[in-house]
């Protein structure tokens, strides 16, 4: 990783731009850890994604995996803004969740955070997940009744 990240960074010396880019060893959480970057990598098994803005761009063989993400890098200054072609991205997000799935009993943060935007896309309607639904407790059947309190 740490020839991956010099690489990296002597590269974006060159550009005008800042440009923000995440390198993250563990595709499970890769996206998830980075969605604040511009750009980023990851990579599993002799493959890697490249992502942007917390959104698979592309799966490619982990040997391209930094000229590609260059590649990406050129092609959204070039055009002000970053083009996801729709397959690719769905082919990305399928290879992601391929090995998620493979780390299934890992509750990684990741995992986490997948669970945690679904279940606000629930409570805004957008979503039904059972696994979402709070529980309203009745305060008169707690042992803490009338002495809970809120902060300010």
């Amino acid at each position: 990783m740490d020839t991956v990240v010099a690489e990296i960074e002597q590269r974006l010396e060159g550009y005008d731009d800042h440009v923000e880019v995440a390198v993250l060893g563990c595709a499970v959480n890769g996206i998830g850890e980075a969605s604040h970057a511009d750009f980023g990598i990851t990579g599993a098994k002799n493959e890697g994604l490249i992502f942007a803005h917390g959104k698979p761009l592309r799966k490619v063989p982990q040997e391209r995996l930094v000229d590609e993400l260059f590649v990406e890098i050129d092609r959204s200054l070039k055009i002000g803004r970053t083009e996801f072609d729709q397959g690719k991205s769905a082919e990305g997000a399928a290879w992601l969740e391929r090995i998620e799935e493979e780390n299934a009993g890992e509750l990684t943060p990741e995992r986490i955070a997948k669970l945690e935007a679904e279940a606000v896309r629930a409570e805004n309607g957008e979503v039904e997940l059972p696994q979402a639904k709070k529980l309203r407790l009745d305060e008169a059947a707690s042992p803490t009744e009338g002495r809970r309190f809120t902060r300010a």
